[in-house]
């Protein structure tokens, strides 16, 4: 790609924490302050979301407020500036195109199918070839009015491969609680019974660096989280709006 110069002013801490990080990766200052803006750019455009939606019971139709809950999934992704959209849609493809058709409020549909299901993180796996930045995953049969742009600032500051949504709920021993230090996620204990340490889990939202297809060597997103818990590369994002699981 061709090349233009430009002149910036900055301020001195600012390029000597510039300098610091060109040395660290081996880069000179121009190729670090593009690095830099390429990343920011990327999160701030972010402009390409996956759905789960290959489920047996096909939840993602379930009905609310008279429509089927997809549709106000993306609603609300569309809304966010979502412009393409990977339906990972399992054997449902039918079914779920009869519905929403090629293109969805501005949006451009992809479905992906499956012979039989094998798994989320396999689903997730197809599409690799498909992205090549930041996006963002979400669960077809949960409503959740998450800011993605807010998220993707945190998973940013956080710098890892993931970052995940937590509602807190009332009774949370019908899920796994998530573990959390900080901001990073620490593991998740399952459908806990009794007095609990935490309200928050996982409210079907998450935040992927493009490096998390080197790491589906599960069947589960849920496996493939536990261990980016373990490497500390899973961050939490704790969201206070609306959440509704139409399971």
């Amino acid at each position: 790609m061709p090349k233009k110069r430009v002149s910036l002013t900055l301020e001195e801490k600012l390029v000597e924490r510039i300098d610091s990080e060109a040395e660290e990766n081996s880069v000179n200052r121009s190729q670090q302050v593009e690095e830099i803006l390429t990343e920011y750019l990327e999160g701030r455009g972010l402009d390409t979301a996956v759905v789960l939606c290959g489920d047996p019971e096909n939840k993602a139709m379930n009905e609310y407020r008279g429509r089927p809950v997809i549709s106000h999934v993306l609603e609300n992704l569309s809304e966010q500036g979502i412009s393409r959209v990977f339906l990972l849609a399992g054997q449902n493809v039918d079914e779920l195109m009869d519905e929403l058709g090629s293109r969805f409020e501005g949006m451009e549909l992809e479905y992906v199918s499956e012979d039989e299901p094998k798994g989320t993180a396999v689903a997730l796996e197809n599409i690799s070839d498909e992205i090549s930045g930041l996006f963002v995953t979400v669960n077809g049969h949960v409503i959740a009015d998450v800011d993605i742009r807010e998220m993707v600032e945190i998973h940013r500051d956080e710098d890892s491969i993931s970052t995940m949504a937590l509602t807190s709920v009332e009774d949370p021993s019908g899920y796994g609680v998530a573990k959390l230090k900080g901001r990073k996620i620490l593991g998740f204990e399952e459908k806990p019974e009794g007095e609990v340490f935490s309200r928050l889990i996982n409210a079907g939202r998450y935040i992927f660096d493009p490096d998390i297809f080197d790491r589906l060597d599960e069947n589960s997103l849920e496996e493939v989280f536990e261990k980016l818990a373990d490497n500390g590369e899973l961050s939490g994002y704790i969201y206070g709006g609306r959440w509704k699981d139409l399971d």
